[in-house]
């Protein structure tokens, strides 16, 4: 009986709460209707509203979910997250939708938030843990339901292709083009640090347009892949110089006006319980480089007139089109889940301070600095494996990459992590 009160107060609250407006920017991502129940399960599981009412969320690339968050775990909100889900299991809810990109988007959200409720580390695992236990099997069974067949997933857009955006350079994807894929061999994976930070559930790219054209590029990823020595002794008077080292700054430079790019592509999972790389893009940054030197304030909140930043986002409320990122956009940043230790601005409350959220949301642009702010190849994290989890003992072998390769080691990375287990664990229970 106390199940059963329990479910009753929950869909009492879930049915109050969408008796309400709907938020500002409407929540239709899925069907016209706000009632429809694609759309509700996406308001009553990614809407958060911020301290002076504001909401947030349904149109992020990216779940606003942090190590302490309590959303989802406690009170209200967790009942009515379990109500939804049920309701979508119990009445089938996924054949409501037969598009393959909305059912790509939402299996992609349930997805990252079922790896956020099932953190690897035991001991943040036992906050909440019965909450966190019904809600992964509820995940597991919606993020199955998803499941994309081979059809599905080559009908999914090709949202760069169709991008007509002028400061997104045309070609990065080409093979034999000017833009050069670019893979190492002495290293498994480029990017670790954004393939941690968004759990591996997308294919990352390195991309580099060298000004000077193709060959140029290629000669010059050999050549600084080359460069010895990696690191020399610190100069740094207060260090013993036979035990600290620092990177060797005097790496061959590529010409002005090339340039860097990082192109995130969606990952979903197939009909077989298979991860599959798509070419739908989620985002691409991308850096010109106009000249080398450190004549700027090094704050790292300013602006780097050496760099000339780019940001290209997919948007739900545009059929996942590309757009791009206004040179003084303010919004939620991949940094605030790289450096944010955790801390949940929409729960978080210190003395004094009134809207947390606001300050979360930083000059979207000028974030790349704090991660990307050498001269040159030494903003490169690709090369100087700053990020990576400690130097090298030798230069990175960059070279062009084999497309096919780095989405298989892409893959595997994410198969071994703990989350992946636990949600093919889940999924082999209910069969």
């Amino acid at each position: 009986m106390k199940h059963i009160a329990t479910m009753t107060l929950a869909v009492v609250l879930l049915s109050a709460r969408y008796a309400k407006s709907s938020p500002p920017n409407g929540n239709t991502i899925y069907d016209s209707n706000t009632n429809h129940l694609w759309n509700r399960l996406n308001e009553t599981l990614f809407l958060r509203t911020a301290q002076d009412g504001k909401q947030y969320g349904l149109d992020e690339l990216d779940i606003l979910y942090w190590g302490t968050t309590t959303n989802l775990l406690a009170g209200a909100s967790h009942q009515q997250a379990l109500a939804v889900l049920d309701k979508f299991i119990s009445t089938q809810g996924e054949k409501l939708v037969q598009d393959p990109l909305k059912k790509a988007l939402l299996q992609r959200d349930l997805w990252a938030l079922f790896d956020w409720v099932t953190p690897p580390l035991s001991f943040s695992r036992a906050k909440f843990a019965k909450e966190r236990r019904e809600l992964a099997s509820r995940l597991a069974v919606a993020i199955r339901r998803l499941e994309l067949t081979t059809n599905e997933i080559a009908a999914l857009p090709d949202n760069y292709a169709e991008a007509h955006l002028p400061d997104l350079p045309p070609g990065m994807f080409q093979t034999n083009g000017d833009w050069i894929n670019v893979g190492a061999n002495n290293v498994e994976r480029l990017v670790p640090a954004h393939d941690r930070g968004f759990g591996g559930r997308s294919v990352f790219m390195v991309l580099f347009h060298d000004a000077a054209g193709r060959k140029a590029g290629t000669n010059y990823l050999a050549q600084v892949g080359a460069s010895k020595p990696l690191l020399l002794p610190s100069t740094d008077p207060n260090t013993p110089n036979d035990k600290t080292f620092d990177p060797n700054w005097h790496w061959p430079q590529f010409p002005t006006n090339s340039q860097w790019a990082l192109a995130r592509r969606m990952c979903v999972i197939d009909t077989d319980g298979n991860i599959q790389p798509t070419h739908l893009v989620e985002n691409i940054q991308l850096r010109t480089y106009r000249h080398f030197d450190r004549s700027y304030d090094d704050d790292f909140l300013g602006a780097n007139p050496a760099q000339h930043v780019n940001e290209f986002r997919m948007s739900r409320n545009r059929h996942a089109s590309l757009i791009s990122v206004a040179q003084d956009e303010r919004g939620f940043t991949s940094n605030n889940h790289f450096f944010s230790f955790g801390i949940d601005p929409f729960e978080y409350h210190p003395q004094g301070e009134t809207n947390v959220v606001s300050e979360f949301r930083g000059i979207v642009l000028r974030t790349c600095y704090q991660c990307h702010g050498g001269d040159g190849i030494s903003s490169v994290n690709s090369f100087t494996r700053a990020l990576s989890g400690g130097l090298p003992a030798e230069a990175t072998q960059m070279t062009e990459a084999d497309p096919q390769r780095e989405e298989e080691m892409s893959v595997l990375w994410k198969k071994r992590d703990f989350e992946w287990g636990l949600l093919q664990g889940l999924w082999n229970q209910g069969n």
